[in-house]
């Protein structure tokens, strides 16, 4: 014979209560064994070295993602600041400005992958404008030919 003991304090449990409703038997005891099953099932939380580990090895996909758009947008600098905006925006560089957009994503509960299904097809919008308005831009940059000479013996230059 099996007693039930009302933790409430209230009136034993009736027999012929309806599932679920306030003393019925076992609904208590129920969603503590759910709740217990819900913390088997988790997977243990990471350790602290592990957590570090996934965090810079997400920094580093981003740096790389990064260097690629510095290979893709410095050959439409000028020739004489290529070399200088290669140094400012150096790999190190690269890896931190990754480590800090890591952070901000973790911060808004954002994995690298989440942000980049949630949010590729504007980075990519982005990388196809990006291209040409640098190109353009150098090019309304580029100073215009010098004019081409004119002979002055009378005779007509080849075209």
């Amino acid at each position: 014979m099996v007693t039930r003991v009302d933790k409430t304090g209230g009136a034993p449990a009736e027999e012929g209560a309806a599932p679920g409703a306030p003393g019925a038997p076992g609904v208590e005891s129920l969603d503590a064994i759910a709740a217990a099953g819900a913390q088997l099932d988790a997977p243990p939380a990471p350790s602290q070295a592990e957590q570090q580990q996934v965090l810079a090895s997400e920094a580093e996909e981003l740096a790389e993602a990064l260097k690629l758009l510095r290979a893709a947008a410095i050959p439409f600098a000028p020739e004489h600041v290529q070399d200088p905006l290669g140094q400012v925006w150096s790999d190190r560089q690269l890896v931190e400005i990754g480590k800090a957009i890591v952070a901000v994503c973790r911060m808004h509960g954002l994995t690298i992958g989440q942000l980049f299904d949630g949010y590729g097809p504007y980075i990519q919008l982005v990388m196809a404008l990006g291209m040409p308005a640098l190109a353009t831009l150098k090019l309304l940059k580029t100073p215009p030919p010098p004019p081409q000479a004119q002979r002055t013996d009378g005779q007509h230059q080849p075209a």
